[in-house]
């Protein structure tokens, strides 16, 4: 297994990746219930730079030369440049009219998923072949030396609730519950994990290596 930063030749699976963990959240950004139409809008993203979908904001895992999983993550101070991009130029993109966009979209970029000051996973998703292989774990691994590596402290993400297998790795990983969020209409919890200055978890899980 080999863990490495995004390319944008990796475009066709990161957006099958990203928009398998996005679920509902990825169909309301692109206007469109079409799996392959949410895939095409979040491929545009993910191609360019400062964005929050882009290819700098991400890592893949390679099984024999093929990905198996990603992990998207930044700093949650980053959020509004990042979504600077998206707010400019998804109307051209999306699918659905502009009452849609207005009623749908924009609450959802608005939600606010992570505190100031943290280093936030958007994404973890791994192909259904590759579960139950330590992939996600290395994946969070990789995700943790970033933020150590860039001084912060304390890593958040949301999972939804009945994600009992998510649910499960995190809290390996010594992420706990905070609180609860909408997004899209979809509940999530609002996790967090604190790590110290040798780049382990509050628990003493979530090694960095």
């Amino acid at each position: 297994m080999n863990i490495r930063q995004a390319k944008i030749e990796d475009a066709e699976e990161a957006a099958e990746l990203i928009c398998m963990a996005w679920g509902e959240c990825a169909y309301v950004l692109a206007g469109s219930n079409n799996q392959k139409v949410a895939q095409e809008v979040i491929k545009k993203f993910y191609k360019q730079p400062d964005n929050i979908l882009s290819y700098q904001n991400i890592y893949v895992a390679e099984v024999r030369n093929r990905i198996a999983g990603l992990i998207l993550s930044f700093p949650s101070d980053h959020f509004p440049r990042l979504s600077k991009l998206l707010v400019e130029k998804l109307p051209k993109f999306y699918k659905s009219d502009a009452k849609d966009y207005q009623r749908k979209v924009v609450p959802m970029l608005k939600t606010k998923e992570a505190e100031p000051g943290e280093y936030y996973i958007d994404s973890l998703a791994v192909y259904p072949q590759y579960r139950a292989c330590g992939i996600g774990s290395k994946l969070l691994k990789a995700a943790t030396l970033k933020s150590h590596k860039l001084g912060i402290s304390k890593i958040s993400l949301i999972v939804k609730p009945e994600n009992k297998g998510a649910l499960k790795l995190y809290k390996k990983h010594g992420y706990s519950v905070r609180g609860k969020l909408k997004q899209a209409g979809t509940n999530f919890l609002s996790m967090v994990n604190l790590i110290n200055q040798t780049g382990k978890s509050s628990s003493r899980k979530g090694i960095v290596q």
